[in-house]
Formats: structure tokens, C-alpha cells, sequence
């Protein structure tokens, strides 16, 4: 993907910052999305594909997609019993998890 390409794109931190959010957000967001072995509620929201060149390249996401992710956003269960619990607990303390994830 050239610069030319990329000009009407929003980077990760753009997103974030639309939606007042972390990049961590972001990313867990996502993990939890992708993951297939996490049972996924019928009520949730599709979260929109992103551009990246290679896994470790900028993610690049369409200005319409803001919309998308606000919804998703909107939806997101809060707290340590969530749908997304488990992925947000990885980054938690050892002492202050309910489960056992390494």
C-alpha cells in the first residue's frame, strides 16, 4: 500500500481517538472477535475488516467504518464478567484473576 493509497484511510490511533478509546481497546476488540473458540452472543455487532500489508504493518481502517465500530462500541458489555472478561484479563495482575491464563 503506497501513501497515495493510504491518504483517505484512519490509522489505529485516529480510530481510537474518534472513539475515545485505547489501542488495547482496539486490539481486544478484535482478539475477542477473531477468536473462534470464545462462544460469540447472537446480539453482537460485526466488527469491520481492516487493511495490513504484513501482520506487523500499520492496520488502516475506511472513514464509513467509524460508524461500525461506534456500534460495536455502543454494545460491549462492561466489566470483569463481560463476554470479553476473559481476553481483558490476560493483561490483569496474577493476583487479580478469576481464572487461570497464561
Amino acid at each position: 500500500m503506497t501513501n497515495t493509497e493510504n491518504t483517505n484511510l484512519l490509522t489505529a490511533s485516529k480510530v481510537c481517538n474518534k472513539l475515545d478509546i485505547s489501542s488495547r481497546t482496539l486490539d481486544n476488540w478484535y482478539k475477542f472477535y477473531n477468536n473462534s473458540e470464545l462462544e460469540k452472543p447472537d446480539n453482537m455487532p460485526a466488527l469491520p475488516e481492516y487493511e495490513q500489508a504484513t501482520p506487523r504493518a500499520p492496520r488502516y481502517w475506511k472513514p464509513e467504518d467509524i460508524k461500525q465500530l461506534k456500534k460495536f462500541k455502543e454494545w460491549v458489555p462492561k466489566g470483569r464478567h463481560g463476554v470479553m472478561g476473559r481476553i481483558n484479563e490476560m493483561y490483569w495482575p496474577k493476583n487479580k484473576r478469576k481464572s487461570e491464563i497464561e
